[in-house]
């Protein structure tokens, strides 16, 4: 018989890690839950008790966005955690002073809510996140958009699903292939296929040359060479890189079919850094 003792959170591991914070909603009347993506440990849910009565010693301790040390005690039951600890380390005061900002970080925490892992450390998408983060605040809004396609490639590839895009050695160059969505790679006639129903896309070479490129550069480097480029499209829009538009209905078509999220608020969230 398991002893009282053993189920209290003392009983469990302490563990101390740097944590983002990515959503923060009601538990009940006073409390609430907690969510954050850990450098040590991955995703992890905290339950804040009594966290909004006036005493607390949490108040002002965490908010969507911040960066915080994080110690609470691992526990494998109902995938929460008890926290005991919590000391912001960066506050990220510039999402407070910008909407689109906020709305753009709000998205970015989300997307990350909903696709790192309990309990896997990630840092490359933990560094990413905090370089979104830190960057936002000082964007424009065609870099707020810019950068959010840089992280939600960056996402991808951390997590292990991003597209492959290796064209065939046996196929005759050409700019443009049709891309299988559900497959995650080109489609070509040397390699059999189930999966030849919709969703495909035509994709030029400039979608996965400019994937590629985010990939292989800090977000800080992307945004230097997006502002020294200003260039425009046909219809007066900026478009620093060619293939800018086309990765992003890409990147929304590919996060919808594998990563099974609804695409209305990605499609708010880039509408309103334009609008």
């Amino acid at each position: 018989m398991t002893s009282p003792s053993e189920n209290s959170p003392q009983a469990s591991p302490l563990l101390k890690s740097q944590a983002l914070c990515l959503s923060v909603r009601p538990f009940s009347k006073t409390s609430q839950m907690v969510t954050w993506l850990t450098l040590d440990h991955g995703r992890v849910t905290t339950p804040v008790k009594g966290a909004q009565r006036p005493k607390s010693a949490f108040i002002g301790r965490y908010d969507v966005g911040y960066t915080c040390e994080l110690v609470f005690y691992a526990r494998e039951r109902e995938g929460v955690h008890h926290i005991r600890e919590c000391t912001p380390l960066l506050l990220r005061e510039g999402l407070r002073g910008s909407w689109r900002a906020a709305e753009a970080a709000a998205y970015a925490c989300d997307l990350t809510m909903r696709t790192a892992q309990p309990g896997m450390a990630n840092p490359a998408l933990f560094r990413a996140l905090g370089d979104l983060l830190d960057t936002l605040p000082a964007c424009a809004p065609h870099e707020a958009t810019l950068a959010l396609l840089w992280f939600e490639s960056t996402l991808l590839h951390a997590v292990g699903l991003g597209p492959d895009f290796a064209p065939c050695p046996q196929c005759a160059p050409t700019p443009r292939r049709l891309f299988s969505v559900e497959e995650g790679r080109f489609l070509c006639e040397h390699r059999p296929s189930r999966l030849r129903t919709p969703p495909t896309l035509t994709l030029h070479d400039d979608v996965p040359a400019l994937y590629r490129r985010f990939l292989g550069e800090p977000l800080a480097k992307t945004l230097l060479e997006a502002r020294a480029a200003d260039r425009r499209d046909d219809l007066g829009r900026p478009e620093p890189f060619p293939g800018i538009f086309g990765l992003r209905r890409f990147l929304g078509v590919f996060l919808s079919a594998h990563l099974d999220l609804p695409p209305g608020p990605r499609r708010t969230a880039l509408d309103l850094l334009i609008g």
